[in-house]
């Protein structure tokens, strides 16, 4: 048999074996761990404001004994006051370094999917123990600012 008929012969056996093999359905990829990335600028505006900073009688989440960026918690941040950002202004997106730094933290602590058992929202609410005890409501306007942050 000449050898263009065998090379021929050849590339149409690879050619019926890839036609052969099938392709499993592995279904739908799990979402990733820390794709949980919401808006940055409700952040800004909204979440640390009203939640994060918030007086809560006497204590804020950013106090050294609580979530200092230099303490053991997970949820590490920068204490206030925060970079003052022009009001008249859009919020700079990518946010500058400090609100940077405590939106990636925040964002870490964040279910996209479920954000009412994300720590975020189970901890202040005293659904789990926190160390700093009952901060709000799971009803009251700080857990539905959290709530709402993941479709703004």
């Amino acid at each position: 048999m000449p050898r263009s008929v065998r090379a021929g012969c050849l590339l149409g056996l690879l050619g019926l074996l890839g036609f052969a093999c099938e392709t499993v359905d592995l279904g739908t990829p799990p979402a990733d761990i820390n794709a949980c990335r919401p808006s940055q600028s409700y952040f800004v505006t909204d979440v640390w404001p009203n939640v994060l900073a918030k007086d809560y009688g006497g204590k804020h989440c950013y106090d050294s004994m609580c979530h200092e960026a230099m303490g053991r918690n997970v949820l590490a941040l920068i204490s206030n006051p925060m970079p003052v950002l022009d009001p008249t202004q859009p919020i700079p997106v990518p946010l500058p370094s400090d609100w940077a730094l405590n939106y990636r933290s925040v964002t870490e602590q964040m279910s996209c999917t479920n954000v009412t058992a994300s720590k975020l929202f189970v901890y202040p609410t005293a659904m789990a123990t926190h160390g700093g005890g009952k901060l709000f409501d799971a009803t009251s306007p700080e857990a539905l600012i959290i709530e709402a942050w993941v479709v703004q």
